[in-house]
């Protein structure tokens, strides 16, 4: 006769219930919808999954670890705000915090506490060409108004902090939990921002707009979306429903988001091939918008003297105007705007634009020297590649002139960590005139792009090196062979959404 099981099953020993001992498994677990675990010598390990956020038990706080009352109960409510006193706890924590997956307000203040130690710390060094009004730590007032905010934007600002450590730590064998976090919460950030576009009362606000903007630059950042023009073709159509750019400038908390969006979507167009420029036209007429900013504001947004900027504007509107050039005189039309258009940025003067400065008159002459001899050579090579400037040997000579002037320029800006994290564009032009310059400067560019990448946070710059080594190794020469789609390359990582706040409040 077979002997008697004598020990309890799991699940009975759990409930502190008297066992049948049945085999293979206790009736009562299965007439109760439960597997039974059964009786083994090792205590099985089960798991129960829950939805982010949501906890049935915490372990228990050491004594001294509370952040104030800041938390929400399991339907959701919020069951305090975070207090003064428990942000200032944020200063005190080591620089690279430890993220744990706890309720929204809680991940928020230790998403705060990254940005201020970390991001903001290396940001203070811009604050010496001048006082920017973009550039400021999270307060405990800008915190209590994030714990009301969407879910899109409060999402939004913990990608942006989980990607900047990702991108400084990619050694680092915690990343890919990092990782996981980081796309756990985008998941959620663009959830919540689809459930708003899809509300005709919230899909034209202030709020959707900076949220679009913010998750933009957290895909950029990432290198999560290989196609995230959607994201900039969804904000023209909303600033479109909205009466436009010029409308909006008007509102005082969207005048960043609008720079912001405006310099992504040029920068953008320079860097892929050009049938698939888009919104050249649009850009072009906005011109007049920016030109009437006053130049201490625009500079400190996107460092590109404004004059030289618009000139990437006509000649990213040259390059879409030439994709569909079909007689003889159009294209003449074209080249002598090709030329008109490299006499003012040869003629442009970075001393009369630097003496307008207030401060650091040496950063900002060579700020306007690096971006002239960078505009001068997107012009040559991007309108050679298209035939509206010719491809003779003078003019290969006058590449290699600039180039040459450029790389020696770009030697002192890279070693200043107020210029550094602004030279990832021009990187990019010189590694495409690099095809002609040889393997040594292929390398050196190839080296500071992943430097660039480590130093500010941002995937983009590793991106922009894979890119131009598919290039500098395919056999093609011009501007348009090296690009296969639209790409960004900025190190942008967040836009100013304080006045939406303000506003708010």
């Amino acid at each position: 006769m077979e002997q008697r099981q004598k020990r309890h099953c799991w699940e009975c020993r759990r409930r502190c219930l008297v066992c049948d001992f049945a085999l293979p498994g206790y009736k009562r677990c299965s007439s109760s919808g439960v597997e039974c675990p059964g009786y083994g010598n090792v205590k099985p390990t089960r798991f129960k999954w829950l939805a982010p956020g949501r906890v049935n038990s915490r372990s228990r706080r050491q004594k001294g670890a509370s952040l104030g009352n800041v938390g929400e109960d399991d339907g959701g409510r919020r069951i305090g705000a975070a207090t003064p006193q428990a942000f200032a706890m944020i200063n005190t924590r080591l620089r690279v915090p430890r993220f744990v997956t706890k309720t929204r307000s809680c991940v928020l203040i230790q998403a705060a506490g990254y940005f201020n130690s970390c991001i903001y710390r290396d940001l203070i060094p811009l604050h010496e060409l001048g006082q920017n009004p973009h550039i400021y730590p999270i307060t405990a007032k800008l915190m209590q108004a994030a714990t009301i905010c969407p879910d899109y934007l409060a999402y939004g600002m913990v990608c942006m902090t989980l990607s900047h450590r990702i991108n400084q730590t990619r050694s680092d064998p915690n990343v890919k939990v990092l990782t996981e976090r980081f796309f756990s919460y985008w998941g959620l950030a663009l959830r919540s921002l689809n459930e708003h576009l899809g509300s005709e009362d919230t899909r034209t606000g202030d709020m959707v707009i900076a949220g679009m903007l913010t998750l933009l630059f957290v895909d950029i950042q990432q290198g999560v979306s290989l196609s995230w023009r959607c994201h900039l073709d969804g904000l023209h159509k909303l600033i479109m429903l909205r009466g436009g750019l010029c409308a909006l400038a008007e509102s005082k908390s969207l005048e960043p988001l609008l720079l912001c969006f405006w310099f992504v979507a040029v920068i953008g167009n320079t860097t892929c091939p050009a049938p698939d420029l888009s919104m050249t036209g649009w850009q072009l007429d906005m011109v007049e918008f920016v030109l009437e900013k006053p130049e201490t504001v625009v500079s400190l947004l996107l460092i590109c003297p404004s004059p030289l900027f618009v000139e990437i504007i006509r000649i990213n509107h040259l390059r879409a105007r030439a994709t569909r050039c079909d007689t003889a005189t159009v294209a003449k039309q074209l080249t002598q705007e090709a030329y008109e258009i490299l006499g003012r940025v040869c003629g442009f003067s970075p001393d009369r634009w630097a003496d307008s400065k207030l401060i650091s008159r040496k950063e900002w002459l060579l700020i306007g020297n690096v971006y002239q001899a960078t505009i001068a050579l997107y012009c040559l090579l991007s309108l050679q590649s298209l035939s509206v400037l010719p491809n003779t040997p003078t003019a290969r000579a006058l590449c290699a002139t600039h180039g040459q002037a450029f790389h020696e320029l770009l030697h002192t800006g890279l070693s200043s960590l107020k210029m550094r994290r602004f030279l990832i564009w021009p990187l990019t032009v010189l590694g495409v005139e690099a095809i002609h310059s040889g393997a040594a400067v292929q390398a050196f560019i190839a080296k500071q792009l992943s430097g660039m990448s480590h130093d500010v946070g941002v995937h983009a710059p590793l991106a922009a090196r894979r890119v131009l080594e598919l290039f500098w190794g395919s056999g093609e020469t011009c501007w348009d062979a090296c690009f296969d789609r639209l790409y960004s390359f900025t190190t942008q990582i967040a836009v100013d959404t304080s006045r939406l706040y303000s506003t708010a409040a």
